[in-house]
């Protein structure tokens, strides 16, 4: 019992470091955004003013959240007043908020299951302590060797890998959009997406490290002292 609550608090604890780190950098890192239009001249490109376009973002950001009903952002356009997404981009970006939508709902059912399972083990006076922190350690390493591997493919052939992504995901070709036509792939294209990617990798480097780090120092301050098991053993022979 104590093990089978160990590896449910990792793989809880997990998928909280999976999801925390998709979506910081994709709702609380404007800095980045701000960095990648600079960077990549996009304001310029679309024809559109530096605020304009982070009021953009922003809006699209709220309606990813759940915050506003659609995509009919008004600004303006090489001087002319506009609808800035084409019906394009609000399809495609309508299929990513259901997306996120059911990314946050299973963050917070399993943020919800492992305060459960921790108020049960403290309730049903299960010793899952003591086997908490190697679980911790076993699950988290083994995925990081797993997620190096799947770097190491992704950065293989980067585009491919953007390809497979949005097929597994989508079952339309409304993500295929067009420089030009399509404002949504020129504020944020494949350049925009391989950083996040990177970024979202150091975060869960990040915190995974926080955690294994944790979990090895309690495991070291807690592990049995040699000296002592000696002791108890003469006197028991005694």
């Amino acid at each position: 019992m104590k093990y089978l609550a160990g590896y449910a608090v990792a793989l809880c604890l997990l998928v909280l470091i999976v999801a925390q780190s998709v979506f910081i950098p994709s709702f609380h890192m404007e800095w980045y955004f701000r960095w990648h239009y600079e960077q990549h001249d996009v304001a310029r490109n679309i024809g559109i003013s530096e605020a304009e376009l982070m009021y953009v973002t922003d809006e699209l950001l709220n309606y990813m959240r759940g915050r506003r009903e659609n995509l009919i952002v008004y600004v303006t356009i090489d001087e002319e007043v506009r609808s800035f997404f084409s019906d394009r981009d609000i399809r495609h970006m309508a299929d990513v908020r259901e997306l996120y939508a059911v990314g946050f709902l299973i963050r917070n059912i399993v943020f919800w299951v492992l305060i459960l399972i921790m108020l049960g083990v403290a309730f049903f006076k299960v010793s899952a302590l003591e086997v908490i922190p190697r679980c911790c350690l076993e699950v988290l390493i083994v995925f990081l060797v797993l997620l190096v591997a799947l770097a190491g493919v992704i950065a293989w052939d980067w585009n491919r890998a953007f390809v497979i992504f949005h097929e597994m995901f989508f079952d339309n070709d409304y993500w295929i959009l067009t420089s030009g036509v399509d404002p949504l792939i020129d504020m944020v294209g494949h350049p925009f997406f391989l950083y996040i990617a990177i970024i979202v990798g150091g975060l869960i480097f990040g915190f995974s490290g926080v955690v294994i780090a944790a979990s090895a120092v309690y495991m070291y301050v807690t592990r049995p002292s040699g000296r002592v098991h000696t002791v108890i053993r003469f006197r028991q022979q005694s």
